[in-house]
């Protein structure tokens, strides 16, 4: 392993912010999401493997022979940036032995550590039963249609895959994952708020909300009112929305105002990824708390309803959804994306759902406790493989040999790829006790363990090519 040449190769494909933009013709993900990928097919054509580009959704990289390929699939995409940041967020920094930027950890240092493996196996000239071939996508954040896309334009199906994209020793579950916009037709909280935005993703705790206040409105008025007069900053400390801050948790400090074309209320908190919403700090709850506090001018029938039982760790539990199983864990949801349009408010949450609960089931009991109407957006379902499948045992077994931990199969509440391929599991790239700040600000990987999962994954790539 050439480690400069890893790390320099790392330090490129993070300078490309591949986070989804606009599609075009020939880019249907943006710009810098084909970029990415082209990126991937000429650096794999660098270093003598066959590269092929797929409708700028997809790619491949590939070393071997025989009439089998096993596949490694990683993303190119990456969340967008978010605030907070120490450290420019597509810039790689190297530090206190750790690497910082977006992707480094998701999922682009993955990517490059496979490739830098799949070049040693050719470099070496080792003889396997079946090829290896890394497929690399570009929608991973928003669904994976990119690995649907690689599947419907004929791309091989490997026979076994592992996904380097979620934690070690290896994952056998993966939670149900589904996205849902539940619409609220509430005129008089539109007639008070012209906006609202959240994160702008559907699979993140936002660490940013806005709310424009219409101008003329009643909370307007309401609002200059409350602070002698004038707008400022003090709508934030004064009863009854200080009292309603604290009660939660927040602060007056979370939120800025801005005045410069029409009133916006901001709310700050801390990003999280979705499948773990508990770490995050809510920003759309807080904004959600703010305006509830002034229902009394706003008259809106649904907002205290959202505020009780969306804007609270026990949601699940308050809207009589929650669930646990023993094999995939408990039922989760992170309110995400917000949105005013055809004279509704728009709350997409994100869902990750136990083996055997279905999204319209879970939508229709918040239907029915809060008045709204509802849009499933997509559904993933839950992946389940067993402990003892061969595929389990032989990526177990690699792990294990290499760094003595014992620990158990996983399941999680992340999604990967391998629910979009038969015989697929996650497999790392990040051990249980390493937190990389995964859809936060200041996102990390410790350099010592990319050079650890470089060895993982050269030895995983055999012992599956020869199974």
């Amino acid at each position: 392993m050439n480690e400069k040449l890893l790390l320099n190769d790392l330090a490129d494909i993070v300078a490309i912010p591949s986070v989804y933009s606009a599609p075009t013709a020939d880019a249907p993900y943006g710009a810098e999401c084909k970029r990415a990928l082209e990126w991937f097919v000429a650096k794999a054509r660098e270093y003598g493997l066959k590269a092929e580009n797929i409708d700028n959704a997809c790619a491949y990289a590939e070393y071997g022979d025989g009439g089998e390929c096993i596949g490694v699939l990683g993303h190119l995409d990456v969340v967008p940036a978010g605030n907070g940041w120490t450290t420019p967020p597509f810039k790689m920094i190297e530090e206190n032995g750790k690497v910082y930027g977006r992707g480094v950890g998701d999922d682009k240092g993955a990517v490059v550590v496979c490739l830098h493996a799949l070049k040693q196996l050719k470099d070496s000239g080792v003889k396997l039963k079946r090829r290896v071939r890394i497929i690399v996508g570009a929608d991973e954040e928003r669904g994976s249609s990119c690995i649907r896309r690689y599947l419907e334009t004929g791309g091989e199906v490997p026979a076994t895959s592992f996904v380097p994209d979620s934690e070690f020793p290896v994952i056998n579950s993966e939670k149900g994952i589904s996205h849902i916009r539940f619409e609220f037709a509430d005129k008089e909280l539109l007639n008070n708020i012209a906006a609202v935005t959240g994160a702008e993703c559907f699979n993140a705790v936002p660490d940013r909300a806005t709310a424009r206040v219409v101008s003329g409105s009643a909370l307007e008025t309401a609002l200059a009112s409350a602070c002698g007069g004038k707008l400022t900053s003090d709508i934030f400390k004064t009863a009854p929305a200080v009292n309603e801050l604290i009660s939660m948790g927040a602060s007056p400090t979370d939120f800025e105002l801005n005045t410069a074309r029409t009133l916006e209320i901001i709310a700050n908190g801390t990003a999280e990824h979705a499948s773990t919403p508990e770490k995050g700090d809510s920003a759309l709850w807080k904004l959600i708390c703010f305006l509830n506090a002034h229902n009394d001018v706003i008259g809106s029938n649904f907002l205290p309803k959202i505020y009780e039982y969306m804007c609270t760790p026990l949601a699940a539990q308050k809207l009589g959804i929650y669930t646990d199983d023993e094999k995939s864990g408990d039922l989760t949801m992170c309110m995400s994306h917000v949105d005013v349009a055809d004279g509704k408010l728009n709350i997409v949450v994100d869902f990750r759902l136990p083996l055997g609960v279905k999204p319209d089931a879970v939508a229709s009991k918040i239907k029915e406790k809060l008045g709204c109407e509802y849009t499933v957006l997509d559904y993933h379902e839950n992946l389940y493989v067993d402990k003892d499948s061969p595929l389990i045992k032989a990526l177990l077994g690699v792990y294990r040999r290499i760094t003595g931990d014992m620990t158990e199969p996983l399941k999680t509440g992340g999604g990967t790829y391998a629910r979009e391929l038969p015989n697929a599991v996650a497999f790392g790239c990040t051990p249980l006790d390493i937190d990389i700040n995964m859809h936060r600000a200041d996102e990390n990987f410790p350099v010592a363990q990319l050079f650890k999962n470089y060895e993982i994954y050269l030895e995983a790539m055999k012992e599956l090519a020869n199974l």
